[in-house]
């Protein structure tokens, strides 16, 4: 079972993560606490894991960062999404609800077939 979350996750991580910038800037370990905490507790996604998926989408277009100073010494990497983020967010999406309907029907095909 664990398997099949960990490939669940791969493949959602991008659209969410471009999903939670389209609403404000973030950095990464917000990222993975407000994916954590919408989810309740079902999505975990380590900073580690987080932060090659942040710099695949910085180099691919996706998103940008910058380097904020946190107090006197501490810096934090807010990411944004670009528009470029913004089509591919659009697209992942259709592509996600395309698959749950589909998904869907074949659950409920089967549910027809023996009833």
């Amino acid at each position: 079972m664990a398997q099949a979350q960990d490939n669940f996750k791969r493949g959602t991580a991008e659209m969410l993560v471009l999903y939670l910038l389209e609403q404000e800037d973030m950095y990464a370990y917000q990222i993975v606490n407000e994916l954590n905490r919408r989810s309740g507790g079902c999505y975990r996604l380590l900073e580690g894991s987080l932060s090659m998926i942040l710099m695949r989408m910085e180099e691919a277009g996706l998103i940008t960062g910058r380097t904020e100073l946190v107090g006197k010494r501490r810096t934090r990497r807010y990411y944004t999404i670009m528009p470029l983020g913004r089509e591919k967010l659009s697209s992942l999406m259709h592509d996600y609800q395309e698959m749950i309907f589909g998904i869907q029907s074949i659950i409920d095909f089967q549910k027809e077939e023996t009833e």
